[in-house]
Order: structure tokens, then sequence, then C-alpha cells
């Protein structure tokens, strides 16, 4: 079993191939981009033990400053990776889900800091920490103080309705606003789903610290009009996630799908939204770092 020493000696011990001696300006046109890191966790990403260095050298080369660090990145990658794997035995991933349980119990606020250094070291904020806060009380507490490590300042989370009443008091006790992705889809029939334009309105409301964090992508494969959604609510927004996805959920390159990405890159632009748009380029691709730093090239394209 990989011990908690072991794995920070994996995810820190490297430095990062380029540094910055002050943060990177990712702002174009007044729209403020940023990096899904979850990308990095799709195939085309490369080897995992490396795969925080992959993220930072990619950013400092696209010139990206921002970013939501997804929380299975910067675990165990044995453990995460077999909690969710098709190919192992239900025995094997359900002891891997355990491991990870307990690790995720113990592990201290100082590997989280040493995160946020590696990534500040090459002038990159981790703004937001894309994480599920837990079933209880202690694990809520536990995912905003290790958000706090990172120097985010939301955490972002696909949370249920009746997740989000539990958040709610905690949240508003830590000072730290969450970003509600729910599940986009207009034919959810589930009550206790954000996944209606309606639902996230509704959830949003339930504490002065939440935001919506909308996937564009995810909305139009859900049957969205996220166009028409971010004009007319702009005030909850935090973060638009930039995916661009066919009304059949497929996944293309921006540009390519029904998303409304140009559209929705020029309104933020143009109304001076202060939301985040954060690449979320989740195509099938043999090389992640290049769709990054395609998208991003399109993103800038669009906004003249």
């Amino acid at each position: 079993m990989i011990t908690r020493r072991d794995f920070t000696r994996a995810a820190l011990g490297a430095a990062p191939l380029a540094a910055a001696l002050a943060n990177i300006d990712s702002k174009v046109h007044g729209v403020q981009f940023g990096l899904v890191t979850y990308v990095f966790s799709l195939p085309g990403s490369g080897p995992r033990a490396t795969v925080l260095d992959t993220v930072i050298q990619t950013m400092v080369q696209c010139g990206l400053g921002e970013c939501e660090a997804f929380s299975p990145l910067l675990e165990p990658g044995d453990l995460s990776e077999k909690s969710r794997s098709q190919t192992a035995s239900a025995e094997e991933r359900a002891q891997a889900r355990d491991e990870l349980t307990k690790w995720r119990a113990s592990v201290g606020v100082d590997y989280f800091e040493g995160i946020r250094k590696k990534f500040n070291a090459a002038g990159i904020e981790i703004y937001s920490y894309g994480a599920n806060p837990g079933a209880t009380d202690e694990a809520i507490n536990r995912t905003f103080a290790q958000a706090k490590a990172l120097g985010a300042r939301i955490v972002t989370t696909g949370m249920s309705m009746s997740a989000a009443k539990r958040v709610a008091p905690i949240a508003e006790q830590q000072g730290m606003l969450v970003g509600l992705q729910g599940n986009p889809n207009m034919n959810s029939t589930n009550p206790d789903q954000i996944a209606k334009p309606e639902q996230f309105l509704e959830a949003v409301a339930l504490s002065k610290q939440f935001r919506i964090c909308l996937d564009i992508g995810d909305a139009t494969g859900g049957g969205w009009d996220a166009l028409q959604f971010v004009r007319d609510h702009p005030e909850p927004m935090a973060i638009v996630f930039v995916k661009d996805r066919k009304r059949d959920r497929t996944s293309v390159p921006y540009g390519e799908g029904d998303s409304h990405v140009k559209e929705i890159l020029q309104l933020i632009r143009d109304k001076q939204y202060p939301m985040r748009a954060y690449l979320d380029c989740d195509y099938t691709t043999d090389a992640r770092a290049d769709a990054v730093k395609k998208s991003f090239e399109y993103a800038k394209s669009v906004l003249g």
C-alpha cells in the first residue's frame, strides 16, 4: 500500500519545468480564463504519477493563471484509479475506496499547502477546489479546510438538493463559497437532483455562500439553452465551465458543438460579467495538453 509520505514525495518532489515571478495573467478582453484540471484525469493526459507537473507545465505554456483543482488528481493515484476502475473486481474497488476514505480522513492540511505552493511558484492560483464535501459535518469541514489550504476561494461540487441543505450552514460558518454544478438535465424526474434551471435557482437561494458553476456542455447535452440561462441569470454565476457538446451529449472541440461557446464568451465580455470561464475540453484525444492549448486559442480568437 502506498504511504502518505510516498505519495507526497511523488506528487510534490519534482519542480515545475517553468516558473513565474508573478501570477500569470489569463484575462482576455475582460474575461478571466482558467482550467478545469479534471480534464487531466482523462485518457491522453500522460503518466498519472506526474500529472500535476503536466498540468502546471501545460498551464504555463498556454498562459493560464487560474484553475479548479480536481480532488482525485491530488489523491494517491493507485487508490483513486482503482476505486473507479471497470477492470478491477468489486472487492478490489471496495478495498480501494476504504483505503482512500482513511487517507482523506488522515491527511494533513500541510499536504494541500504544499500543492498550493507548487502551483503558486509557477504563477498559478488555485481558485476553486473540485471536491465532494462528504456526508458528515466532519467531512464537510475537512473539505473546506483542504480548500483553504490550497488557497481556493470556492468549492465546486455536483451535490444534490438535500446535500446542499446540509452543507449550507457549514459553508456560512466557514465563510467558504460553494459552487453548485448539479447535474443539468431537463428530463430529470428526481426532485432531489439539481438538474433543471429552476432547481439551480432554488438551490443557490439556500445560502448567501452559494453560487452556480454551470457546465455549458453538460447543460446542452441535458436539453438546456445554456446561452439563455447565462443571459438571464448572471448574478449567481461564479464560473462557466466551457465545454462544447452536441445535443446527443458527445463532447467535441470548441466550435463544433451546440453549446454556444462563442456567444457565451462574447456575452461575458460585452456585459463585463465577473464570472470566470474555465476550459473543460473533455473530448476524446490522445494529446490532452494539446487540446487545452487549442481550446484556449479558440476562446481567445472569438473574443477578438
